[in-house]
């Protein structure tokens, strides 16, 4: 009896030996697909946690759940009114950002090849933006709970298919409270492209709040037909920009500026245009000039408003400002402490640079200060370099230049504004800065003014900075009332004579001009 109890018992131990020889070879088929589909991953690349509602809102907890997302989105699910919410920080670099970061699931960085998750988000063309073209919009709730997203990675070549480009590309919903990094580029010599580059978003027609962004962007592009739109936090805006900064150094010869490179007033979009309280750290710049604005916050406003914001980065482009590029919209209690400065190589008569504003055409600044210094060209001024519209109760603690080792036609330069044209307004401000120029062909300088054109106002103005110039010809001008109507002048100024040269100097303004 006692033999066959023990040969029950090693039947029983073989038969198990067995089930568990069967279930560790069944593990390990299932655990070598998973690497390589969607269907036996452990975490499912096409589900969310949650339900998406505002109480239980779907849960972005990895890379693969971004990525997800941008699929969705970009098959046309636009997931209007519903919710997300970031509930980890992710690092598109670090293996435990990702469920599975071997796994591999399809050709992501567009290379012809299907390598690991990780390997295709940071190679090639990297991350696919979350909604990367005009008919597929993201229209849904992204809470970022200031968890931070970092080394996103996009690169555009002649083969990148979309217009839209960034961690979202059009954004009608809301993005809110997201911290994002990363490093984005453009290929040299694309042609017959339209381009819309933004860190965070490529085109907002929502809500963007409380998002912190910085990386780097080059976008140096010479081919034809090409137009490149370039941003920290929006490339282009037709929505509402607010409590938001960027640490984005842009490299770019196109439209460019830390915060929005186009900002768009629509008829059809609540509070469209609106940027409030936005702060660019970055440094933004053009290698060579270009026909193109360059600007701390944004480099062209269309008739949006530009409220409480503040540029604290060095800007430099042929046509630049430290708020705005251009602008034909408000710019209120807005301040610059950046250095602004055109390109510096010979001018085509085309370079403006101003400490708030390159070109104010037919709008308004007002309550804005700068104290950065500001250099450059054609057009050179501490507020404005060139003022089409209103400036009023603004003030200039900065220097203001003209570019040493540069020959230009006739440089406008003054503490306030480079060039007040007809019908154009200047009241109520003051000016701080040294004004000085270089021997030129003709220097028009003043101390709120360098030029000023019949039918243009400046009155109750102050100059307290020191000024200087040197010419052949020295032509002063001491006039505080006839041309301007109750300014003051509490500081002089010192003119040198030279071997060629004119220059227009004035307590006030340099030179008046009909026109």
């Amino acid at each position: 009896m006692r033999s066959k109890k023990i040969s029950i018992s090693v039947f029983q131990i073989f038969i198990t030996l067995l089930i568990v020889i069967g279930i560790t070879i069944a593990v390990m088929i299932i655990k070598k697909n998973a690497n390589f589909g969607n269907a036996l991953i452990s975490k499912k690349l096409g589900s969310f946690t949650g339900n998406g509602t505002v109480e239980t809102p779907y849960k972005i907890e990895t890379i693969e759940d971004l990525v997800n997302l941008s699929k969705d989105v970009n098959n046309g699910k636009t997931y209007s009114n519903q919710y997300f919410e970031l509930t980890n920080k992710l690092d598109f670099q670090e293996d435990s950002s990702y469920s599975n970061a071997n796994g591999k699931y399809g050709d992501f960085n567009r290379d012809g090849k299907v390598e690991s998750i990780k390997v295709e988000l940071t190679t090639g063309k990297g991350f696919p933006t979350i909604g990367n073209s005009e008919d597929k919009p993201f229209e849904g709730i992204f809470k970022g709970n200031d968890n931070t997203i970092n080394n996103l990675l996009i690169n555009v070549n002649s083969e990148y298919e979309y217009a839209f480009v960034g961690l979202f590309g059009n954004n009608k919903g809301k993005i809110l409270n997201i911290k994002l990094s990363g490093k984005i580029s453009v290929e040299d010599n694309l042609e017959n492209k339209e381009i819309h580059l933004g860190m965070l978003n490529a085109r907002n027609q929502g809500l963007i709040q409380a998002c912190n962004v910085e990386g780097e962007i080059y976008a140096i592009s010479n081919g034809e037909n090409m137009t490149v739109e370039v941003a920290g936090i929006a490339a282009e805006n037709m929505g509402k920009i607010v409590d938001s900064a960027s640490k984005v150094n842009i490299i770019a010869n196109q439209t460019k500026a830390g915060i929005v490179a186009k900002n768009v007033v629509s008829p059809d979009i609540e509070n469209s245009g609106e940027i409030i309280n936005c702060t660019n750290e970055g440094n933004i710049k053009e290698t060579t000039g270009s026909n193109y604005y360059t600007a701390g916050v944004i480099a062209e406003n269309q008739q949006g408003n530009i409220t409480s914001c503040n540029n604290n980065g060095r800007i430099e482009g042929r046509k630049a400002g430290g708020i705005a590029g251009i602008s034909t919209g408000y710019i209120v209690a807005c301040q610059n402490t950046g250095s602004i400065s055109n390109v510096k190589e010979d001018s085509n008569d085309a370079e403006t640079v101003g400490g708030i504003v390159g070109v104010l055409d037919t709008a308004t600044v007002e309550n804005c200060k700068n104290t950065g210094d500001i250099s450059g060209i054609n057009d050179i001024g501490g507020i404005a370099g060139e003022n089409k519209g209103t400036i009023s109760q603004s003030r200039n603690e900065g220097s203001v230049s003209k570019i040493s080792s540069t020959i230009g036609k006739t440089i406008n330069i003054g503490g306030l504004v480079g060039k007040n044209t007809p019908t154009s307004r200047l009241t109520n401000s003051k000016n701080y800065g040294k004004v000085t120029s270089e021997t030129d062909t003709i220097v028009n300088l003043g101390g709120i003014c360098g030029t000023i054109y019949n039918d243009s106002i400046v009155e109750l103005c102050e100059s307290n900075g020191v000024l200087y110039g040197s010419a052949k010809i020295i032509n002063p001008n001491e006039d505080v009332s006839i041309r301007c109507a109750s300014c003051i002048s509490n500081n002089g100024g010192n003119a040198e004579t030279a071997d060629f040269g004119e220059l227009n100097i004035g307590i006030i303004y340099g030179k008046f001009e009909e026109k």
